[in-house]
């Protein structure tokens, strides 16, 4: 199966780039568009942003910290790797769920992201629920701790 257009789901940890590279070289295989994005748990407080934010909008500019800070974190990470990134988003929600409209909306057809088989994951299974709610195949990087 050849690939057009990988999703990287970072999370900022100390095996992201691993996660990312594993990506890179599928889309250097298939000559595929990369995109990253980074869901931040559903916070309550309605300040910071709601749904989904293509970090690099013309004339959108990150006002509040959070913002600033995973922007940052998403270009230090873009520096990092050898191949042109197509878009960055931060999606205020949950990983289960609120990547369907963004993997149907850029035309997605791989999810790329990583998962730690630790005592931590298994309280927060999201990849059990991704798996159940993906529309597109999935690449579950294996991530050692």
């Amino acid at each position: 199966m050849s690939y057009n257009n990988i999703l990287v789901a970072v999370d900022f940890d100390n095996g992201t780039l691993d996660v990312l590279n594993r990506a890179v070289g599928l889309a250097k295989a298939t000559n595929a568009k990369v995109s990253l994005v980074h869901v931040v748990s559903r916070i309550s407080d309605g300040t910071i942003f709601s749904g989904l934010i293509d970090t690099e909008l013309v004339g959108v500019e990150a006002t509040h910290p959070m913002t600033i800070e995973l922007n940052q974190k998403l270009d230090d990470l873009v520096e990092k790797i050898d191949y042109p990134i197509t878009h960055r988003y931060v999606i205020n929600g949950n990983l289960t769920y609120d990547l369907r409209d963004l993997v149907k909306e850029i035309d997605v057809d791989l999810i790329v992201f990583g998962h730690h088989n630790n005592f931590w994951s298994r309280l927060t299974p999201s990849v059990g629920g991704l798996i159940n709610t993906s529309p597109v195949d999935l690449l579950v990087v294996s991530l050692e701790d």
